[in-house]
């Protein structure tokens, strides 16, 4: 999401003849798109911006902007700790940055009337830095070719913004505000284009990108993520389909059946679940239990197999006990998932979890990562070479 949210803000800077560089001397312009969702990340952000002081005072004439999910949170307060900072443009105003980068380009070098004798001579470059965003309908936007994100196989294509689900430990819907749709026929004529530009693969992308729907005006029945898979599935010259990040709660059988029936759709699924605990994912506010999560893996072994399953486990929940975490060695006995990612438990500020007493030591919490990446290690190493 971060880098389809970075190529989408770099048009705006394509289209005025800006060009891509990666060495920070070389830029006139940094756009740090940031991320929130651990408090890590917030924290290298932080960092970077305080570095990039000593660049922003070399030349009166730099413009420094601040993007993404950390920029929500931060609002109108991270201008007031780094003033240099010319524009802060949160997640949720994505749409707008063309706008905003037009009003600063202005004011900063009178950009788009008389350019800046300082620029006369030179192509403007620009240097990104990404740190590792009732029915409503997104704006149209207009797509060109990728600025320096992305793949040359894979194009990112975002389906969807926002989060409507209230995980208590997750601060994304804070800062990326309620699902926005966009609507299919804008998404499918983005594929094409893309395909066009000679992409193979596409990445479908939301926050729960399986909760997409669309109510297109000339039809009154809503069209939803199976409809969205079949129909990018018939897309000529396109030869692969994934999509992330599906929430379970939306891992529905005309989903499944749709993935089984598209040929295109990968073999994989990302599949977050966080923990085996029913008592914590009830805590956790995931809406399904482990039994329900166990049987829609079963549906979709069953449907396709071979299916490639991968997931997110969190260690370290507040009130987490041994036998909770036990539950959580046990699922991932259970499912034989092909691949996870694990985090220790960090509060972020104002969501529901936060205001619970985060009471796992870190060393225990450091232990019960460790265990769940080797017992997952263990899981897809064969049997002889376990033994061995």
């Amino acid at each position: 999401m971060n880098t389809a949210d970075s190529e989408e803000m770099s048009q705006p800077l394509a289209q005025r003849g800006f060009s891509a560089t990666s060495n920070l001397k070389d830029a006139d312009i940094v756009l740090m798109n940031t991320c929130t969702v651990r408090e890590q990340a917030e924290h290298r952000a932080d960092s970077n911006i305080g570095r990039l002081r000593v660049w922003k005072g070399q030349n009166p004439h730099r413009i420094l902007i601040v993007a993404g999910c950390a920029a929500s949170r931060w609002g109108d307060s991270i201008q007031r700790k780094y003033p240099f900072i010319d524009l802060v443009s949160p997640a949720t105003k994505i749409e707008e940055f063309p706008d905003a980068i037009e009003k600063v380009l202005k004011a900063r070098w009178n950009f788009g009337t008389e350019t800046s004798e300082h620029f006369n001579d030179n192509m403007t470059r620009a240097s990104v830095i990404r740190d590792t965003t009732e029915h409503a309908t997104l704006p149209r936007t207009t797509y060109h070719a990728p600025f320096i994100f992305g793949s040359n196989e894979t194009a990112y294509v975002t389906i969807m913004r926002g989060c409507n689900y209230s995980c208590s430990y997750c601060i994304v819907p804070q800062v990326r505000g309620r699902e926005l749709y966009r609507p299919m026929m804008d998404i499918l004529a983005e594929i094409h284009h893309k395909v066009a530009q000679g992409y193979k693969e596409v990445m479908l992308l939301g926050q729960t990108v399986n909760s997409y729907h669309d109510r297109p005006e000339t039809n009154s029945n809503p069209m939803d993520f199976a409809d969205l898979l079949r129909a990018v599935n018939a897309i000529p010259g396109l030869e692969r389909i994934r999509f992330m990040s599906p929430h379970p709660r939306h891992m529905r059988d005309p989903v499944i059946q749709a993935m089984k029936n598209s040929e295109k759709v990968c073999r994989h699924i990302h599949l977050p679940v966080q923990s085996g605990s029913t008592r914590l994912l009830e805590q956790m506010k995931r809406l399904y239990t482990h039994k329900e999560y166990v049987a829609i893996v079963d549906k979709l072994r069953t449907a396709m197999p071979g299916i490639l399953i991968t997931t997110d486990i969190i260690v370290g929940f507040p009130g987490e006990t041994e036998f909770d975490f036990l539950q959580t060695l046990s699922l991932l006995q259970e499912v034989q998932f092909n691949g996870l990612f694990a985090f220790k438990y960090s509060p972020r500020p104002g969501t529901a979890s936060a205001d619970l007493p985060d009471d796992v030591p870190d060393l225990e919490k450091e232990d019960r990562l460790q265990k769940v990446l080797a017992l997952n290690q263990e899981i897809k190493m064969p049997s002889s070479a376990v033994s061995a």
